[in-house]
């Protein structure tokens, strides 16, 4: 098994739960920006924020407690991405943080 940083010694059966709440966390991230970027509604956006605001805090909690090395360093290039788009949505922000998603999360189903 690749080296895991957070927890030592995780378990291989821990590291398949963080993976997979990690996953749910990030679907649902993902589902919420794709929403937020469609609506232009201010309080439909504003929860959307709340939602992937706590989805973002969960993941990062997850990372920490539990994935490799890797997954760690391509979760922080989102939590950044994320930063920036909500700074000034930014299409290129928006861009970014969909494909460092995508990537993060082909690299956990892989």
């Amino acid at each position: 098994m690749s080296e895991i940083e957070g927890s030592s010694g995780v378990s291989p059966d821990k590291y398949e739960a963080y993976r997979n709440d990690f996953i749910k966390s990030s679907n649902l991230f993902q589902e919420a920006l794709s929403d937020y970027t469609k609506t232009t509604e201010y309080h439909k956006k504003e929860q959307l924020k709340k939602t992937m605001d706590e989805a973002m805090k969960i993941m990062n909690q997850i990372v920490r407690a539990g994935l490799k090395k890797s997954e760690q360093t391509k979760e922080e290039k989102v939590s950044k991405d994320y930063t920036s788009y909500m700074k000034d949505g930014n299409a290129q922000n928006l861009k970014n943080l969909n494909d460092d998603l995508d990537d993060l999360q082909k690299s956990l189903k892989g």
